[in-house]
């Protein structure tokens, strides 16, 4: 007798946030989100978490290293809304204050394998000189009121942003199934037995 044929396809990505370069902060810790559409449900490992907190390392790379495991596995029906990582990291300021140093974003990779991705960090800026003055003296520079904002698309159009720093983040990609929705995730590309899907990038 056949086998039923699956009702999803499924993404599991493990790996570890493996530290970062905050541009001269020497201590630091990072919070971590991932974020799916609608159409993804979880079907085991954390969707957050945070890191301990790290002084940078006395080589000549200045490195905050954290090492910190990730390991989700989802299944979906629908390319669209591919599962995100959202980084926030946070360190202390001259008085030992502790406040945002930078947030990033990025999709898992589409395509199984081991991936080493640098994220970019950004934080948003003040509307105006006397609220970055107040920001500064009071030790509440300007954050998100979610940490998710940098996985949305809506608002991130008006938002002033400063960059500094990146997040080095070490990820393990493996899909199965893919191939049966019409899918194909490119580590197969070339093979005569590849099925002839439609382009993942193009569905976020």
């Amino acid at each position: 007798m056949a086998d039923p044929l699956p009702s999803c396809f499924t993404v599991m990505a493990t790996g570890q946030i493996e530290g970062a370069d905050l541009n001269g902060n020497d201590n630091a810790y990072c919070k971590f989100h991932f974020v799916a559409g609608e159409d993804w449900q979880l079907l085991d490992g954390l969707e957050e978490g945070i890191t301990q907190s790290s002084r940078v390392s006395q080589g000549p790379d200045q490195m905050l290293v954290w090492n910190f495991p990730l390991d989700v596995t989802y299944k979906s029906t629908n390319a669209y809304g591919w599962p995100q990582l959202v980084v926030s990291v946070y360190g202390l300021d001259y008085l030992g204050r502790d406040v945002i140093k930078g947030y990033g974003c990025m999709h898992i990779p589409t395509c199984a394998g081991r991936h080493t991705l640098k994220l970019r960090l950004f934080k948003p800026r003040s509307a105006s000189g006397l609220q970055s003055f107040l920001a500064w003296l009071s030790g509440m520079p300007a954050e998100f009121s979610d940490p998710r904002f940098p996985s949305y698309g809506e608002g991130r159009e008006v938002t002033r942003v400063v960059s500094g720093g990146h997040v080095i983040v070490q990820i393990n990609v493996m899909t199965k199934d893919m191939e049966l929705f019409g899918y194909t995730d490119g580590s197969s590309r070339g093979s005569a037995n590849t099925a002839q899907g439609p382009a993942l990038q193009g569905l976020f």
